[in-house]
């Protein structure tokens, strides 16, 4: 995770309870964002954030998701006047204290950068942040700290292990238990997961690790699936227009939720199928 990445936030407010159900033992390891997009050739702006290369629909599309997850789960969002911010600094600060205090301090941190809109790129202000997060760490907490080799060595580990499972930005989560079979047959030993809209599956996972490693052997695996309404018959005709090109594996993975949103919401779903040309769209 990183501390300016809004999605890695997101997840921070969600992984403790995931782990918690999931009986599984929760290790925070804060990496280098920056160092994972030039490391994965990954477009990024002038600013740093993988967004802003975004073509404006795109842009918009993304945006509104992210509103609509903050509304879903309540998670209180009011980010600092200009982002993204240095967060070297905070992110080598984690790592001279202890796994505990790692913890209690990243939750600090990130509801200084997302919730109060503070400079956590000011060191003094930083060590404002560790002062108000209660930690008490065997090792004393200053400006030194910026600078201490073992913190820094610690920090670059942490991305080169993230970058070598996978990871090509945060929130990222790895399983180093999980047996399965990749697309080319071969059985791999621990997996790697990315975003936050992605965590039922490493919670479906987690829960497999129970049963042999199998999903089909989760008994709540349906329960998983993210859902918001506690009644899902609707009272009134709906249109839904379903957007499609057959050359796209996703519009087809969608096809296959058809049906199931038509049991799930009765007879008053209409669906509208609109097949187009996804070649165009890229261009336009």
């Amino acid at each position: 995770m990183c501390i300016s990445c809004p999605f890695a936030y997101i997840a921070s407010t969600r992984v403790e309870a995931l782990a918690a159900r999931a009986g599984a033992t929760l290790i925070w390891r804060p990496v280098l964002l920056g160092a994972i997009y030039r490391a994965t050739a990954a477009p990024q702006g002038a600013s740093g954030s993988a967004s802003d290369v975004f073509n404006p629909t795109k842009k918009a599309v993304t945006a509104a998701s992210m509103q609509r997850t903050l509304r879903r789960y309540k998670i209180k969002y009011n980010p600092p006047p200009r982002h993204p911010r240095k967060t070297v600094n905070a992110l080598r600060l984690l790592y001279a204290v202890g796994d505990d205090e790692r913890r209690l301090l990243t939750e600090r941190l990130f509801q200084a950068y997302w919730v109060e809109g503070r400079d956590v790129s000011d060191d003094q202000e930083l060590l404002e942040i560790v002062k108000e997060s209660g930690i008490r760490s065997g090792m004393p907490v200053s400006e030194r700290t910026y600078v201490d080799v073992s913190a820094r060595q610690a920090l670059e580990r942490a991305t080169a292990d993230a970058i070598e499972r996978g990871a090509f930005g945060v929130p990222g989560f790895w399983i180093p238990g999980e047996t399965w079979i990749d697309v080319s047959g071969e059985q791999k030993i621990g997996r790697f997961y990315w975003g936050q809209d992605r965590m039922h599956f490493v919670e479906a996972s987690l829960l497999a690790q129970r049963s042999g490693g199998r999903w089909e052997k989760v008994s709540e695996l349906k329960s998983l699936v993210p859902r918001c309404l506690p009644d899902r018959r609707i009272s009134s005709r709906v249109r839904v227009d379903f957007w499609y090109d057959f050359s796209s594996p996703w519009a087809f993975l969608g096809w296959t939720q058809l049906e199931r949103l038509k049991r799930t919401f009765g007879d008053n779903l209409e669906i509208q199928m609109k097949p187009f040309l996804l070649g165009v769209l890229f261009r336009e």
